[in-house]
């Protein structure tokens, strides 16, 4: 009867132990993803550096011996449409998720102390004095549209570059837009275009079916902030909302109203037109883009997902 309360009790503080240090493990490798795949439109070197930011806070068993760093890096693709992780191998330059792991297969699995292997060891039973908790997360990153400005669809097809004029004329191809805000005047197409330069209080949550409200306007100060905001971002492309243009036949626009996302396009502007009429920004524009793309936005959001372990099929 001793033997087997003192094989209970080892039990239950082998299996509380190994709790302790999986809930220990598993913090340490979320803060790491999360801060790791903020770095993902840098370089490798910056993911690497921003995984192990977080090493002299970490206090799971053994962190001291075994910290974070680019070993413990890999990079995945995600899709968002299924939820899933589709590629465990991606290469850095088309990943949008960064994946870490602490575990054995890499060397550095949480190794942690076994009550139980002393009194096994006692009854002439081999066991580990150790044991290895392997654990993982991965964050993903998606962008996200803010600068306010939406084009229209016929600029698509249309020969590049493009100039996008937000005009109440028959020569519009786009509007500007405050996303789900309501109001689209000038200081609030203003005061995005200065927010989107930091990715501080842009709107967030748009994507293809969601209504955005539009306007149009030929004013100075919305393309001078247009320029500011390009000139301070040299070579940046910008993911934009696509929506309809209006019948050729009609005489109204489709601006000064709610229209439906068709579609997202990624504009890289060359010039900004802000003085006689009309002004105008002239832009390479490419439609059929996906929220996940990493290369062609300044602001992302950024997530853990829930992971299924490779090469197992849910």
């Amino acid at each position: 009867m001793i033997v087997i309360l003192l094989v209970m009790v080892g039990m239950g503080l082998d299996t509380g132990q190994l709790t302790y240090v999986r809930s220990q493990g598993q913090a340490a490798v979320d803060a790491a993803a999360l801060a790791a795949v903020s770095g993902l439109r840098m370089s490798a070197a910056q993911i690497a550096s921003r995984a192990a930011v977080f090493n002299p806070k970490n206090n799971f068993v053994g962190s001291g011996a075994n910290q974070i760093g680019a070993s413990n890096v890999s990079y995945v693709k995600y899709d968002f449409a299924t939820n899933q992780i589709t590629n465990y191998s991606e290469t850095f330059a088309n990943a949008n998720g960064v994946r870490v792991g602490l575990e054995q297969a890499t060397g550095s699995g949480i190794r942690t102390p076994v009550y139980l292997t002393p009194l096994f060891n006692l009854l002439g039973i081999p066991t580990s004095a150790t044991q290895n908790i392997n654990v993982s997360a991965v964050a993903v990153i998606s962008a996200i549209p803010s600068l306010p400005i939406a084009i229209y669809n016929t600029q698509c097809a249309a020969a590049q570059p493009v100039k996008i004029r937000a005009t109440d004329d028959p020569l519009e191809t786009g509007c500007w837009t405050t996303f789900f805000d309501g109001s689209t005047s000038k200081p609030d197409v203003v005061g995005l275009m200065q927010a989107t330069g930091n990715c501080n209080g842009v709107p967030q949550g748009a994507n293809k079916g969601d209504s955005i409200h539009l306007n149009d306007g030929n004013q100075k100060p919305d393309y001078d902030a247009a320029n500011d905001l390009f000139t301070a971002n040299p070579g940046e492309c910008w993911i934009v909302p696509v929506v309809a243009a209006p019948d050729p036949t009609a005489k109204t626009n489709n601006c000064n109203q709610w229209q439906p996302i068709l579609d997202f396009a990624s504009i890289c502007p060359t010039t900004v037109v802000s003085t006689g009429s009309p002004k105008y920004i002239q832009a390479n524009a490419t439609c059929g883009q996906s929220l996940d793309a990493t290369s062609n936005n300044l602001c992302f959001s950024h997530r853990l997902v829930r992971e299924k372990e490779p090469g197992k099929a849910y």
